[in-house]
């Protein structure tokens, strides 16, 4: 590998840096501020918290990692695209939770088995607020979204990022972070950011450059 791709690999990974950067904002807000909505309905009532889907919700970690390392080697222009729908869907999401936060309610967890000392830690960490719309999905589906409209990545590898991605969104149901309000508005953000950074890629790069006509030289002759 040449010296100057190897560089230009590791700007590209180091810009990832901007996605944690940001999640300080996160930290400040995850806290109750007195006045809390709740989005819960009958249906997510009868969902079951179902322990075994804080794997895939944990697996969020890693998957937008290795996902975004892929598309930084496989396609960079699709790959600073989507690392820039993240940073603004988030910056949105945030927006949301300083002026209208809301909370999920958790259920009493019943055990000591592994998977439920996972969802305890899960619970630890993150505090019941900040839930609409989910930064959980809104991330899942922007990766996944990323890969389909990509040519040139592997059907299998497409496939895989798909099943992962609907695994995690349905997680954050089953391990009672979030309710379907939560999946609806971090859809809307996301289908609105793909638009709009769509729109001004497009319109930035894709300007005609206008040429200003040389005179021939017969026109020029004429006019002596």
């Amino acid at each position: 590998m040449k010296a100057n791709s190897l560089t230009s690999h590791l700007l590209a990974l180091s810009s990832l840096l901007s996605i944690p950067l940001l999640g300080l904002i996160y930290i400040y807000l995850n806290h109750g501020n007195g006045m809390v909505h709740s989005l819960v309905t009958d249906f997510d009532r009868q969902l079951p918290f179902l322990k075994v889907f804080v794997l895939p919700y944990l697996f969020w970690y890693p998957f937008l990692f290795i996902a975004f390392v892929y598309l930084a080697f496989k396609n960079r222009e699709v790959f600073y695209q989507t690392l820039v729908q993240f940073n603004i869907g988030l910056l949105i999401c945030y927006g949301f939770y300083a002026v209208y936060q809301t909370y999920v309610p958790r259920p009493e967890l019943v055990g000591d088995d592994w998977l439920l000392q996972m969802v305890r830690g899960v619970y630890s960490s993150d505090q019941p607020y900040n839930c609409f719309p989910s930064t959980h999905v809104l991330t899942t589906y922007l990766m996944m979204k990323a890969y389909l409209r990509t040519a040139g990545i592997p059907r299998m590898y497409t496939a895989a990022v798909t099943i992962v991605s609907i695994l995690i969104i349905a997680s954050t149901q089953f391990v009672k972070q979030h309710v379907l309000l939560d999946i609806a508005g971090a859809i809307l953000v996301a289908e609105g950011v793909i638009y709009a950074v769509t729109r001004i890629h497009k319109g930035w790069f894709s300007k005609p450059i206008i040429a200003k006509p040389q005179q021939s030289t017969w026109e020029g002759s004429l006019r002596r």
